[in-house]
């Protein structure tokens, strides 16, 4: 069966080929997103400067910042917490009906827990989309996987 020369180099190959996807499929099954903590941001930016880009030129805004690690930094409008313990903290200007959506990343929470509404604070995270009032009674910039970088 093996006598073949060129079977036993197809049979080789077709070997090394599945341990090489094998082994790739293993570790992006594994991989992990890195922690906002350890990554640098794309973008440092004023929560109310954010928001007036977006509101202003929402296009280039969206082609600018989506997808991209922001530091963000604030007034805490208010703090939520939903039924599982995840957190939200809600930056912008307290007459404003536009605001910062960070959802916290749960490694943070016990960080997030300390935060208190009305003070200052800068969060990291990916800004993950816009949702503008079809109304136009405002708007909310939301970022995912957040770390609540300076208190």
């Amino acid at each position: 069966m093996f006598k073949n020369p060129k079977f036993k180099y197809l049979l080789i190959a077709v070997l090394i080929t599945a341990a090489i996807g094998g082994y790739y499929a293993y570790s992006e099954y594994n991989r992990r997103n890195p922690s906002m903590e350890e990554v640098k941001a794309v973008h440092t930016l004023n929560a109310s400067e954010i928001l007036s880009a977006f509101e202003s030129k929402p296009q280039e805004s969206k082609k600018m910042y989506t997808d991209q690690v922001l530091e963000l930094t604030g007034p805490i409008k208010e703090i939520e917490k939903d039924d599982t313990g995840f957190y939200t903290v809600v930056l912008g200007e307290a007459g404003s009906m536009s605001s910062v959506r960070c959802v916290v990343d749960s490694l943070f929470t016990d960080r997030a827990a300390k935060l208190v509404s009305g003070t200052p604070a800068t969060l990291r995270g990916v800004c993950v989309g816009y949702t503008a009032d079809d109304m136009g009674l405002g708007a909310d910039l939301l970022l995912n996987r957040c770390y609540p970088a300076q208190q």
